[in-house]
């Protein structure tokens, strides 16, 4: 099943064309953050700057489903919603029902599920309902190499296979981002783990990626934009992105 030119693709290029960004904030709620009203301003600082964001559990734990629903209202997405899906498809199936009811246009899921009566049935409702899938092939952390990230390779054939939108794959380790980008020219590729985990900026993209999933670094910030104008400036905008590729 072809799923790399789909719907969500296609907004999270618009939009980082518009914002001339290949950033994608990945927001948590830490401290004053906590704080809904907090959370809307930081976001209404920075969302017509970069070109998606990330929410997860903690801002879900955080806010609950409808605080989570005001938060995105009034805001420039695309949203990508961030549980790291790993149950089987049945379920998985039911909290991406939930998830995209609340707004968000894209999911992440674990890739080590498989694809029968695993991907396949959020990428099937994901087509349904005209949203998007991201496979998690790889992780950022260094115990992620004693057993996901061994398995990569296989991981992002399996998803390309079920037909998802992409792959999340760690900034940390750039060989992978080159392979996954010389086997899948045409793949969308987000990658997380720069700044914080070391990587620097613009380094994802460098070995392959489309965007950077930048947290910490803008979330933490006593200036948020003047710090993703600084990024953006850095990193080169869109200039020199292309789509699609084949």
């Amino acid at each position: 099943m072809e799923g790399l030119l789909g719907s969500f693709t296609s907004k999270l290029v618009e939009k980082a064309k518009r914002a001339d960004s290949r950033i994608v904030l990945a927001f948590d709620p830490t401290g004053e953050l906590r704080s809904l009203e907090r959370a809307k301003n930081l976001l209404s600082q920075l969302s017509d700057r970069v070109a998606g964001i990330k929410l997860g559990l903690p801002s879900l734990l955080a806010y609950g489903p409808e605080g989570l629903r005001g938060l995105m209202e009034g805001l420039e997405g695309p949203f990508i919603c961030d549980l790291k899906m790993a149950d089987i498809g049945y379920v998985n199936r039911m909290v991406a029902e939930e998830v995209f009811e609340l707004g968000f246009e894209a999911v992440i899921a674990h890739a080590f599920v498989g694809i029968r009566e695993g991907l396949e049935e959020v990428v099937g409702l994901a087509r349904e309902r005209g949203k998007g899938v991201l496979a998690v092939c790889a992780m950022s952390h260094r115990g992620a190499e004693e057993y996901l990230n061994a398995r990569c390779l296989e991981m992002m054939e399996a998803s390309r296979s079920a037909g998802v939108d992409g792959f999340i794959l760690p900034a940390t380790f750039p060989e992978l981002l080159r392979e996954a980008r010389r086997r899948y020219p045409e793949a969308l590729i987000l990658s997380p783990g720069v700044g914080a985990q070391g990587p620097p900026l613009g380094s994802a993209l460098k070995a392959g990626a489309d965007f950077e999933i930048v947290g910490r670094a803008l979330v933490s910030s006593p200036s948020p934009r003047l710090k993703v104008e600084e990024m953006r400036r850095e990193m080169g905008g869109w200039t020199g992105g292309s789509w699609p590729r084949r």
